[in-house]
């Protein structure tokens, strides 16, 4: 008996990027069918909601049904229409029998449609807080926590610590567990330095980590920076992400409290309209996101022994407060950084993010910028 048939795998990525070329702003979902239908759905969506105009859905043989399937869903849910549908035979070389075989195929052609809006984040992921009883914005940490979570705050260009907002809650926090609190902008520092070297030698690494590092944090057990994607986007040291895990001294003496995030907001006082403001809400939260992916990343390849997955990331809205553009709006804030966490956020790795109250403003944002029912509040 001849030698099964081989697959043409260049040739058929020739003609897919051949494909792609006709549409501006177009992907293909290649359809498998060893994938269940809700991964299927979840990606073209993700897809659809990050920005694809054109989303081409190709299937070989048994897949195919698949294809059809997933056609019909985009339809029923308003997400996409079909502009076309082609069908195909893709050779397949047998390199001993006589003669070759041939796999049908599908390509169904697919635009968002105009009303479409979405999120790369399912609803089950976030949550919004409640308004607290005795303070305007949600603590940072809960007194009994259920989950390991990291606490967002605002930092500022130059990596300390201020007396308001966030920042100074965060500070007397680390104070009364007797952290070393002046030793945070060290480090911030020394890594933002590694990580620009790093970046400088392979523009490909935007991350920085204290293991790596000559300064050290006596109360840290793991630390990394990472750089924005665009910094020519925004100005100094602003976007830059430092996500800090503790080695003891927990925040109400409570380990699931394993640590912060400090994020360099944006400053609108630098920035001349409120339209570059807010693209640079977005590029910080694209980087925000990011950098909680690459540290969860980070354990599941055991990266180290001694650290734990994050569950959860409590957020805060930077670039709000003394943070915010002359002419800009809080809504408008939330809203872009939702779109720029969004676009950084990646299923498998990603912690569920819980949303602080800000006079709700997180709620209204996700409502507008995905058109989807906001998950009822939390505690």
């Amino acid at each position: 008996m001849g030698k099964p048939a081989k697959e043409t795998p260049q040739e058929d990525k020739e003609a897919l990027e051949l494909k792609c070329k006709e549409f501006p702003n177009s992907k293909i979902l290649l359809i498998s069918a060893k994938r269940p239908g809700a991964f299927l759905v979840r990606t073209a969506s993700e897809l659809l909601a990050g920005g694809t105009e054109v989303l081409i859905l190709s299937a070989l043989g048994d897949a195919m049904p698949l294809a059809i399937q997933l056609q019909m869903t985009l339809i029923n849910k308003n997400a996409a229409t079909t502009i076309r549908i082609e069908t195909c035979l893709n050779k397949r070389v047998n390199t001993r029998g006589k003669h070759d075989s041939y796999t049908p195929g599908l390509q169904i052609y697919m635009r968002k449609h105009p009303e479409y809006k979405g999120s790369r984040i399912s609803p089950g992921h976030v949550a919004f807080a409640n308004k607290p009883e005795n303070a305007p914005h949600t603590p940072l940490y809960d007194s009994t926590p259920t989950d390991r979570v990291c606490s967002t705050l605002a930092g500022s260009a130059d990596f300390g610590f201020s007396d308001n907002g966030t920042s100074g809650e965060m500070a007397k926090l680390l104070l009364e567990a007797e952290h070393a609190v002046q030793d945070y902008k060290t480090l911030f520092t020394a890594l933002a330095l590694d990580a620009r070297k790093a970046h400088e030698a392979d523009a490909a690494t935007f991350v920085a980590t204290m293991s790596k590092c000559d300064t050290k944090h006596p109360d840290l057990k793991f630390a990394l920076c990472r750089l924005p994607r665009n910094p020519e986007l925004l100005k100094e040291n602003e976007g830059l992400v430092f996500i800090c895990i503790f080695k003891h001294k927990y925040p109400g003496n409570d380990a699931n409290n394993m640590g912060f995030v400090y994020v360099v907001a944006p400053n609108g006082k630098n920035y001349s309209n409120e339209a570059d403001f807010y693209t640079a809400m977005h590029e910080t939260g694209e980087n925000f996101m990011t950098a909680l992916c690459d540290y969860n990343g980070i354990v599941k390849r055991g990266g180290s022994k001694t650290m734990q997955w994050m569950t959860t990331c409590r957020v805060c809205l930077v670039g709000g407060g003394a943070n915010i553009h002359p002419k800009g709006s809080k809504l408008e804030v939330a809203k872009n950084l939702l779109n720029g966490i969004a676009e950084g956020y990646r299923h498998g790795p990603a912690p569920r993010l819980s949303f602080s109250y800000d006079e709700d403003i997180f709620r209204s944002a996700w409502q507008e910028t995905t058109g989807l029912v906001a998950p009822q509040p939390t505690a």
